[in-house]
């Protein structure tokens, strides 16, 4: 029986790394209220109306800015965020679309399109508009991956879970009684874990949104390693980071409507990441090497 549980181990853990999702498989889509290489937010209007293209295709989108539901804040790899990419020059615009995982997994790339308009907001529009008929193409469709039985995700490990058909007419082949009641037990010890993690999340999140009252925001300043002290200030509805010596706004911060989750984005990264307060002021943000602790220092 166990070396009928190993195998299966193999095989699902396999199937899991190796499957191959699409947009299909992503409920929301989140879009900047800034792209890179624009100077302010929603300039010439391009990131409204991609939000508004996206909605036409058929998808769930918000602006960084929008209130979102907790589903997104709870899980942000069940969002996609829709990326215009530009390569202009001096006489022709040019942009591609990208929807990338929280991962930064490009999972859908458009070809890239140009205009030869003058008028800057009249090419970006269409441009975009011309890249959006690949999108449109996609015929999206949510598909939600159901919860696999065959496996349960406890504090970042694949517990594997035979399935009950299976389990039994293996047990009455070979009349193995005794190894049933083992597995099960297994699986019920590991996930009592889990449980007693979502309640210790919970303390945190109330630990942290005191701090939040207490301090109102997260302006402040913080070490933000090769930029040194810096300092998080507010302007308009969000936040920008400010540092070096030549005071360079390097990143902006957006609000969500989970108080202490923001979503943050750097003059020279091309995704949003994600960034917590945590109960002692210091800013987590979810960077594809890890966690990384920014200190609050005042």
């Amino acid at each position: 029986m166990k070396k009928i549980i190993s195998y299966l181990s193999i095989v699902l853990f396999t199937t899991a790394i190796f499957a191959q999702k699409s947009a299909n498989n992503y409920k929301y889509v989140i879009v900047p209220d800034r792209f890179e290489f624009q100077t302010k937010t929603d300039q010439y209007q391009l990131n409204s109306l991609t939000k508004f293209l996206f909605n036409k295709a058929g998808f769930n989108v918000f602006l960084s800015s929008d209130e979102m539901p907790k589903e997104v804040i709870q899980n942000n790899c069940s969002t996609l965020v829709g990326n215009v990419v530009d390569d202009s020059n001096m006489f022709t615009t040019k942009l591609k679309i990208q929807l990338v995982d929280c991962y930064d997994k490009i999972i859908v790339e458009t070809e890239m399109v140009k205009s030869k308009e003058k008028d800057f907001k009249t090419a970006y529009h269409k441009a975009i508009r011309k890249a959006f008929e690949e999108i449109n193409n996609l015929n999206y469709s949510y598909q939600p991956i159901e919860n696999n039985k065959y496996k349960e995700v406890v504090e970042g490990k694949i517990v594997v879970q035979p399935k009950p058909k299976m389990v039994e007419k293996e047990i009455v082949v070979n009349n193995v009684v005794k190894n049933e009641a083992v597995a099960k037990e297994v699986i019920e010890v590991r996930a009592i874990p889990k449980m007693k993690k979502e309640i210790k999340n919970v303390a945190k999140v109330k630990k942290t949104e005191v701090f939040l009252k207490l301090h109102d925001t997260l302006v402040g300043k913080y070490n933000f390693e090769n930029w040194g002290v810096s300092t998080i200030s507010k302007k308009d509805s969000n936040y920008v980071v400010v540092g070096g010596d030549e005071n360079f706004e390097f990143a902006t911060i957006y609000k969500t409507s989970k108080p202490t989750m923001f979503i943050i984005k750097w003059v020279a990264y091309k995704q949003p990441q994600l960034l917590e307060i945590d109960s002692n002021g210091n800013l987590k943000i979810d960077t594809e090497k890890g966690v990384i602790t920014f200190k609050r220092v005042n």
